[in-house]
């Protein structure tokens, strides 16, 4: 057992201080072994019960559900495995409709990050509103109070800033920042009027970049992860979330939304200028060339010098004009006696 947990993609574990039951959840996208799928189950006494089964997706009844059928058995008290087949409602769903994530170019110090929508992107239900959640390094941070003014947000096809997380200091260069960056839940405004068949609309999302510590090209470079998109829908009444045996909540941006709220997540749509097949957006940021900083460093000691140089003779220029003035006014009060 400790070498199947060892070689598990996840495991989770879940203590009900009620009950006083614990749970363990082990999850392998693949048999952990060359051999395939090999337990040895024994020395089961008293209380301690072990149920198998193999089960297989099944088309659900309710597109909000999530089916499965196919055999359990109870070891030591069954004879042969027993057919089943039981429903229960998912968070998490695919949608038909999908998305693309790209930069504005030239993107410079205040880059916009561009999502594009296909004209058929339609809610499940009347109860769904369109959020993207993004991931931002610590070289890249959103205004929050640009971000709540709702006219700015309306011109971006925005609606309202849900969440956000992580460093939000607007003057921290990069090598002043702590944290890893920042998390922020945005809900979009998808036009209400449809568009024309063929066409797409899209939602401008600004940002901008900390300042960078020096590098010899001149140009530093950021790999940004592209934005996660879905619907977030309201569940029918007496939809019971709490049975599903696969749920794992609580462990992102879900729970910033209510227990009875279900996902459909858009697919990212890459495009043909993605060459490296990859959801990451690649920035190149402008820093001080290191090769070229001797001269900014001369060229900024004789610009203060120069600067120096002409306050104090403008300074000595009035001091002589104004002594010059008073003789003059000296002659002429004699003049006049």
């Amino acid at each position: 057992m400790a070498d199947t947990l060892s070689d598990s993609d996840y495991v989770d574990i879940d203590f009900d201080t009620i009950s006083q039951a614990l749970t363990i959840i082990t999850f392998h996208a693949g048999p952990p072994f060359s051999t395939g799928w090999t337990e040895r189950i024994s020395n089961l006494k008293g209380a301690v019960k072990a149920e198998i089964g193999v089960l297989a997706n099944e088309p659900p009844k309710e597109p909000e559900e999530l089916s499965l059928g196919g055999f359990l058995t109870t070891i030591g008290e069954d004879s042969k495995p027993s057919p089943t087949i039981f429903s229960f409602p998912a968070r998490h769903h695919p949608s038909s409709s999908t998305y693309h994530a790209h930069f504005l170019t030239p993107t410079g110090l205040h880059p916009t990050l561009r999502l594009t929508f296909p004209s058929s992107t339609s809610p499940p239900s009347p109860s769904c509103f369109l959020h993207t959640h993004l991931t931002l390094p610590s070289i890249l941070f959103p205004d929050k109070y640009q971000l709540s003014s709702p006219l700015f947000l309306a011109s971006k096809n925005l609606r309202h800033l849900r969440s956000l997380s992580g460093e939000t200091d607007l003057e921290a260069p990069d090598w002043a920042v702590d944290k890893w960056g920042s998390a922020m839940l945005l809900e979009l405004a998808p036009p209400k009027v449809a568009s024309s068949e063929g066409e797409s609309w899209r939602a401008d999302i600004p940002l901008h970049l900390r300042y960078l510590p020096p590098a010899e090209s001149g140009v530093a470079y950021a790999d940004v992860p592209w934005p996660v998109v879905f619907w977030a829908c309201t569940a029918e009444e007496g939809s019971k979330m709490s049975v599903n045996p696969f749920d794992r909540v609580n462990l992102g941006y879900e729970g910033l939304f209510g227990p009875r709220t279900m996902f459909y997540h858009l697919s990212p749509d890459l495009g043909r200028e993605n060459e490296t097949g990859r959801l990451v957006e690649r920035l190149a940021v402008p820093v001080l060339a290191t090769e070229r900083a001797a001269w900014v460093e001369a060229g900024t000691v004789v610009v203060v010098l120069a600067g120096f140089a002409w306050v104090l003779w403008t300074l000595l220029g009035v001091g002589s004009s104004d002594r010059e003035s008073r003789r003059i006014e000296k002659r002429e009060d004699k003049k006049v006696k």
